[in-house]
């Protein structure tokens, strides 16, 4: 979730867009170092972490639907509409860089594969990789011609001092025109691929017997952790400019292709060091605070889209394009913060998050309220 958002929070205040379109962007005093780093360390890393995640959610579903002798069809069906509808609300009334309709959607790409063992349902991958670029074909006709710079212009116009109505009326053209057709081509053929790490990780045990797989983690994250590390580092500008010199086009094709997908091995890198340090018990308190606001990730991602959007945009305070990027990230992390605290306090109270009740609560069928902890008051949402 900390990944996610100081990589989100650069396209709630337009320097990601303003980075593509090659215009000027206020970075205070180091953040263009932070935004490297960033970029580096976090850039769509910390999305194909939570789906690993993700993955290993709907292979736990189908065990477990499998446990009752009942189909994994029904519950998964409804609980990606859910998950989709969600996403659909989030992405043209708030924020269309949305990631849950991503993941309802690859969710179902990925269910006919459940049924497969640990080592074959990576061969899976290549079928989502298919799949992805079929679906991104008729979006693809749908992407502007307009050069990134005069997209970044409209942004500045809508978004940072527009009211809520024009940033919503372009924030549907936007989504289909721009950010939709994007989501679809790139994101899919990232995330999805990790979808299936996900449910074979869960189904070969790496998750939930770690300590059985200590050597092997140990050797993906010395070896992902740092190749992907130094494929991350090497500035693109440059690898390409050293590519396109190459006399054999076969060769240039393999090199790019090679330093994008190293480029993710960093993603499996963090997960292998985090499982490692799960299995020290100093490192399992220290991590155990940051637990609460696992348990309300989904509640916790729309309202950082909230607060996000009140700040930078111009029915809020209107920081679209002039807050610094120092500043802007730094607010990420104090955001962060505030939202580990909250979860603590709120799941004290209650048993889950008001999102996730819900998600829960029409995945089941049926509404009822969230479950006050014992000896707590019942809140206005009993």
């Amino acid at each position: 979730m900390f990944g996610v958002l100081l990589v989100n929070i650069g396209y709630f205040c337009g320097a990601d867009l303003a980075q593509e379109a090659g215009v000027a962007y206020p970075l205070g005093h180091f953040g263009g170092v932070a935004g490297d780093l960033v970029r580096v360390l976090l850039e769509n890393k910390a999305a194909a972490l939570l789906s690993i995640l993700f993955g290993a959610g709907l292979a736990i579903q189908a065990e477990r639907a499998s446990g009752k002798g009942q189909s994994r069809w029904p519950f998964a069906l409804r609980r990606s509409a859910v998950l989709a509808l969600l996403g659909s609300v989030h992405t043209f009334l708030l924020w269309n860089v949305d990631i849950l309709l991503d993941y309802a959607l690859i969710s179902l790409m990925v269910l006919p594969f459940l049924r497969l063992s640990a080592g074959r349902v990576l061969w899976a991958i290549p079928v989502v990789l298919i799949a992805s670029a079929v679906i991104a074909m008729p979006m693809l006709a749908l992407a502007t011609d307009l050069p990134p710079a005069q997209i970044y212009a409209l942004g500045l116009q809508h978004y940072g001092q527009g009211g809520w109505l024009d940033s919503l009326q372009y924030r549907w053209w936007e989504t289909l025109h721009v950010i939709g057709p994007m989501r679809i081509a790139n994101r899919f053929a990232i995330l999805a691929p990790f979808f299936i790490v996900g449910v074979a990780a869960w189904k070969g045990g790496w998750l939930s017997a770690p300590d059985a797989h200590r050597r092997r983690l140990r050797q993906v994250f010395v070896l992902c952790f740092s190749f992907g590390l130094v494929a991350n580092a090497v500035p693109q500008d440059a690898l390409h400019a050293w590519v396109n010199q190459l006399a054999l086009q076969p060769l240039r094709v393999l090199i790019k292709a090679t330093f994008f997908f190293a480029k993710f091995a960093l993603t499996l890198g963090y997960a292998a060091g985090i499982l490692l340090l799960l299995q020290r018990s100093r490192w399992r308190v220290w991590l155990g605070v940051f637990a609460p606001l696992g348990r309300m990730a989904l509640t916790q991602y729309l309202l950082q889209s909230l607060v996000c959007t009140w700040i930078f945009y111009g029915f809020g305070l209107g920081q679209y394009g002039r807050m610094p990027l120092d500043l802007t990230l730094a607010l990420g992390v104090l955001l962060f913060a505030l939202q580990v605290i909250s979860s603590r306090w709120w799941l004290a109270r209650f048993s889950i998050g008001p999102v996730e009740w819900l998600w829960r609560r029409l995945s089941y069928g049926g509404i009822r309220s969230p479950t006050p902890r014992q000896g707590q008051p019942h809140s206005s949402l009993s």
